[in-house]
């Protein structure tokens, strides 16, 4: 199959498609909700019409298969456009905000009105070319902003096929693809943006926080990093282990949310081990058996030959140590490498190559064994925060108790990745993992600045007047009316007497309902007789 060569965008051409957006963007033309949803389903067309070339180009980049790229790439922007078609009226309206206003300012209509923020510039990663980059695009677009979109050079296939079928679905004064490497995104840089979303490394994060600063433009950084499993004394091992094993498969572990490393209980690790083990020989049976990790459809080639060598390297050195437990399979040739297990130490800093300080991103699992979920929280809590956080137990106590204790961009229990598609959610991480969200209504949000909005006519003016200088006694008095606040509740004994308080609520509210429903049941049993 033919598909376009990945030829690098023209420095010198950045400052006219800069200004063409601009001038889109001045002209108000992507304001209105007719223009933002015929874009959104445009794109949605681009990604139907186009199937077997995105397929194709994924394949040449990744080395990945079919399903696993209409799955994990194409299906979550579907989700996402459809959801957004579909609610982007209720989205851009006004939001009131008279409840929760003082009296005086319930009478002067506040709200809160949505605008488009400008141009936004987003830089998408390699290893997910195509969700990566459309999603993002998605929030921007939802929210009428007119967006340079700059994919990965690290795939080179399906960012070319991006840049041939962007101008042919969307609006080209209004989006644009410019391809290339650092040159390139340093050159759009340079420039203020209405946002700027980047996914990829917290090094690179940090390069683009200092860029972006220099022209207070605001971001939203998605940068990864380490995303541990606790596995609890209660947990059901077996499932804990398909699902792991199976969302490990997915890209080769070469997702930001792919379980990095495991911490489980002392008493269960043997187990645990065992299972994993025996998982693994079901699901991935030697070659050439047609369902070996090597051919599997869902998996996919490690992105470069250093990125193989790296993890081939942890895995020798865990040989050395005494401590791979079980070894994927490998096809230096393809860079296709099976899940692999290694058992480390709970002080496991420096083991391994620092296999527990660098994010692995492949299909490497460290197993750690810890006393207990405290001291699995106390080891995660030690570190820099994670993007995604995982929790299996058979006590949704046990997980409660993590969420509470530790900070994560989100924490699922018994299952992983999902986070990432889950479009009523907004996904993005905390400290060293990123900051800013989107996906949804949080996409559209994202790239939207949301304007507070008070209206006070000139048939206010006798009350205004009282705050002219110079300012009475009885204009004091009036704003002292109207402004002054009251508090409306007791003052606290103890942290212990607020919790006795809160109690007591609670029991006289459903005494209170109680009370109704009987009454109700009684006067139609009355009625009937």
């Amino acid at each position: 199959m033919d598909l376009p060569s990945h030829i690098p965008t023209p420095v010198s051409t950045i400052p006219e498609i800069y200004e063409r957006l601009q001038s889109r963007f001045a002209d108000r033309s992507t304001y209105s909700l007719d223009y933002r949803r015929y874009n959104l389903k445009q794109l949605a067309y681009l990604i139907n019409d186009n199937k077997d070339k995105i397929f194709e180009a994924v394949k040449r980049d990744l080395g990945s298969g079919d399903f696993q790229i209409q799955m994990s790439d194409l299906w979550p922007i579907l989700h996402e456009i459809e959801l957004a078609v579909k609610r982007l009226p209720g989205w851009m309206k006004d939001e009131g905000r008279l409840w929760d206003a003082i009296f005086t300012f319930q009478t002067m209509r506040p709200r809160i009105h949505k605008q488009p923020k400008g141009v936004a510039l987003i830089i998408g990663p390699w290893n997910y070319p195509w969700q990566c980059i459309l999603i993002p695009l998605i929030g921007a677009i939802a929210a009428g902003c007119p967006a340079v979109i700059k994919p990965s050079e690290l795939a080179p296939s399906s960012s070319a096929l991006l840049a041939q079928l962007v101008p042919q679905y969307l609006d080209p004064e209004a989006y644009a693809v410019v391809l290339g490497q650092v040159e390139q995104t340093t050159e759009l840089l340079q420039r203020k943006w209405g946002h700027i979303l980047f996914t990829g490394s917290g090094r690179v994060g940090k390069i683009i926080a200092d860029a972006a600063a220099k022209t207070l433009t605001p971001t939203t950084l998605e940068l990864g990093g380490k995303s541990p499993v606790i596995v609890s004394s209660c947990a059901n091992l077996k499932i804990t282990a398909k699902r792991l094993l199976s969302i490990k498969q997915l890209n080769t572990g070469q997702i930001c949310v792919s379980p990095d490393y495991i911490l489980v209980c002392k008493d269960v690790a043997d187990d645990f081990i065992r299972t994993c083990t025996e998982t693994l020989d079901t699901f991935f049976p030697h070659a050439p058996h047609p369902q070996s990790y090597l051919t599997s459809d869902m998996t996919a080639s490690l992105h470069t030959s250093a990125a193989l060598e790296r993890q081939i390297a942890f895995l020798n050195k865990a040989e050395e140590e005494g401590k791979l437990v079980h070894r994927g399979e490998l096809d230096q040739e393809r860079r296709r490498l099976g899940i692999s297990i290694v058992r480390l130490n709970a002080n496991a800093e420096g083991e391994v190559g620092g296999i527990v300080e660098e994010e692995i991103f492949g299909p490497v699992v460290p197993v750690i064994p810890v006393d207990d979920v405290d001291a699995a929280i106390r080891y995660i809590n030690a570190r820099p925060n994670p993007l995604a956080l995982y929790v299996c137990s058979g006590k949704r106590s046990v997980f409660t108790k993590v969420i509470a204790e530790t900070a994560s961009g989100s924490a699922t229990w018994n299952d992983f990745g999902f986070a990432t598609i889950a479009r009523s959610l907004p996904f993005g991480g905390v400290g060293d993992s990123g900051w800013g969200s989107y996906h949804g209504y949080d996409g559209f949000r994202t790239f939207s600045h949301f304007k507070s909005i008070l209206e006070i006519p000139y048939i206010f003016e006798p009350l205004m007047a009282f705050r002219y200088p110079p300012i009475t006694t009885i204009g004091k008095t009036v704003l002292k009316l109207l402004l002054s606040p009251t508090i409306s509740f007791s003052r606290p004994v103890s942290v212990e007497d607020e919790r006795t308080q809160r109690v007591k609520r609670k029991v006289r509210n459903w005494l209170v309902i109680a009370i109704v429903f009987a009454a109700v049941g009684w006067f139609g049993r009355t009625r009937s007789l």
